[in-house]
Parts: C-alpha cells; sequence; structure tokens
C-alpha cells in the first residue's frame, strides 16, 4: 500500500499530505478490522480516500455522492455505528474537520466495504 501511495504522489496524483493521512487512515483501519492492505478492495478505497483527502483539501469536493438508495442500505446496517465511529477516528486524526457529505458518503461507503471484507474474513477462520 505505501508503495502505491508513493507512485500517487511521485506522479502528483496525490499531494504529500494526502499520502501521509492516507497512511494514518491504513494504520487506523488496520487497528480495527480484520482486513490488510494487500486486499486490493482495501487499496482501492485507500486510493479514494488520498484523491479526496486532496479534493476537500483544495474545495472542490465531488457534486454528487453515493446513490441515497445503496447508502440507506449502509445507514441501517447494524454494524453502521462501528463504521461511523471508524470514519469519525480517522476523519480526526487527518485534520479533516468539515467534510462535505457527498464525500462522507463514499468514505462511509468504502468503509462499509471494508467491514463487510473483515467480517468474511473472520468467518473463514
Amino acid at each position: 500500500m505505501k508503495e502505491r501511495l508513493n507512485l500517487l504522489q511521485q506522479a502528483n496524483v496525490i499531494s504529500a499530505e494526502a499520502c501521509q493521512a492516507t497512511e494514518i487512515a491504513v494504520s487506523l483501519i488496520g487497528e480495527q478490522l480484520a482486513v490488510t492492505p494487500d486486499n486490493e478492495q482495501f487499496q482501492m478505497a485507500m486510493t479514494h480516500f488520498a484523491r479526496a483527502f486532496d479534493r476537500i483539501r483544495t474545495g472542490a469536493p465531488v457534486d454528487e455522492g453515493l446513490d441515497p438508495d445503496i447508502f440507506d442500505e449502509i445507514l441501517a446496517d447494524d454494524g453502521f455505528e462501528h463504521i461511523q465511529s471508524l470514519n469519525q477516528r480517522i476523519l480526526d486524526q487527518v485534520g479533516l474537520v468539515q467534510v462535505p457529505a457527498t464525500e462522507n458518503s463514499f468514505f462511509l461507503s468504502n468503509l462499509f466495504s471494508l467491514y463487510c471484507a473483515s467480517a468474511a474474513e473472520e468467518a473463514a477462520c
């Protein structure tokens, strides 16, 4: 994961700050969920996080969030409270104070997918 982030930074796709913030997010997720950074879904989620971090910091967030019907399903899941808590912890640690709802819906969606992958991994053990 670190190599991927470094490549994105070297190619000027993400900033150094986004790289550092994403490394923090990777660590926090690793502490909370049974999913490893070599997981393709994890890498995709963290790449999105890094790009979104820069968009938020530059005042250019996405205009539309996750489809409301899909987001409602995530909100209704029994694990949503855990996901929301982890999301807030990540945002606090990386200094994202005001995150537009559009970007946050994708953050939560990505964490939800990792939460589900983690549950599946734990069930397989």
